[in-house]
């Protein structure tokens, strides 16, 4: 049966998956669309894979890495460098400027749970900007959800992808943006961005989301979304660099310093059972010896996109799904054949 009629209705990640297991002549049964449920079959082996989900990946794990405040402590008692940040809920407001004020710098606001930059709040420098976002997060989880405030580290954001046996691929994440080219507006230019993006579809990229995050982030810069920059004048849409949201995905899998990768190593090991993970990773330059003032880790994910690393929108691809079956399915690994226990035995 032709693979898309088959498997179509999935989302892309879930497909790249379906497909490096194929190609190891492992069954793939679709049992749930909605849940992006299915299940591999080789031989006795049987696996439930929920979307990247499977029996390699502890229930425990992934729930305490879903919490970010958790997660932070975890990596701060392990040396690794994070942001500074307290969880609170959010009816705690008075506790929550009071935060604020200690920081004295400006921070980042966001659900605990949560994926995809929703309802993350960047690069807050008032007390007013503060309270806006408690309200919208408010608005759209209730006031029973907790939250982290956390300082604003300034840097480059990259997604580093790793797994315990060391495998891994690194992606600079750049924020949604526009180029000028002096005739039309921002909204226009974005239009035409997306259009390009999707028809056809050839790579990670996704439709620049046009929010009410745009607007305020534009007025910020003094623009709206109707301005028409100049030729060649790159306009940031958003502060957030998430894919989801139309960011720019490039491979630098080549680029990163050893010293990036260690740390990403220790912070997977920081979480005993942690099979692999997708890494947000901040440095001010990723391709230099990463001490504590240059990185910090922000986040961890259990369950990492990998549609962005095997089709960035520049760059090499990287087949970060076959590293995930590796684990999953560890007979199906050809191992490199080794010459010299053969010598002489012929």
């Amino acid at each position: 049966m032709d693979f898309e009629k088959k498997y179509g209705m999935l989302h892309t990640n879930q497909k790249l998956l379906i497909e490096e297991l194929i190609s190891r002549d492992i069954e793939v049964e679709v049992l749930d669309v909605d849940l992006e449920l299915i299940k591999a079959k080789l031989g006795e082996h049987e696996e439930l894979i929920l979307d990247r989900d499977s029996s390699i990946m502890p229930y425990n794990v992934s729930v305490l890495v879903g919490d970010k405040g958790l997660t932070k402590k975890i990596l701060k008692s392990n040396g690794i460098s994070v942001p500074i940040g307290t969880t609170f809920n959010l009816s705690e407001e008075s506790y929550i400027l009071d935060a604020f004020r200690m920081y004295g710098n400006p921070v980042v606001i966001k659900p605990v749970f949560g994926s995809h930059g929703y309802d993350v709040y960047i690069n807050i420098d008032n007390e007013k900007k503060v309270k806006e976002s408690l309200e919208k997060i408010k608005n759209n989880r209730g006031i029973n959800t907790n939250i982290l405030v956390e300082e604003y580290i300034e840097g480059n954001e990259y997604r580093v992808f790793i797994t315990k046996d060391g495998e891994y691929a690194a992606l600079f994440r750049e924020p949604a943006h526009v180029i000028g080219d002096g005739i039309h507006t921002i909204r226009k230019l974005a239009d035409i961005e997306t259009n390009k993006r999707m028809n056809p579809r050839t790579n990670a990229l996704c439709p620049i989301l046009l929010d009410k995050e745009v607007d305020e982030f534009l007025a910020k810069q003094n623009l709206s979304i109707d301005d028409i920059p100049e030729l060649n004048n790159k306009i940031y849409l958003r502060a957030n660099s998430n894919v989801a949201m139309g960011g720019l995905c490039i491979d630098y899998t080549d680029l990163v310093h050893p010293s990036v990768i260690e740390n990403c190593i220790k912070a997977l090991k920081s979480i005993p059972g942690l099979p692999y993970a997708g890494i947000d990773y901040i440095s001010k330059d990723i391709t230099k010896e990463q001490t504590s003032n240059i990185y910090s880790i922000i986040e961890i994910n259990t369950v990492p996109g990998i549609h962005m690393h095997m089709k960035p929108a520049i760059g090499k691809s990287r087949n970060v799904a076959k590293y995930i079956v590796d684990l999953m399915f560890p007979e199906t690994v050809v191992k490199d054949f080794d010459e010299s226990k053969f010598i002489g035995k012929i």
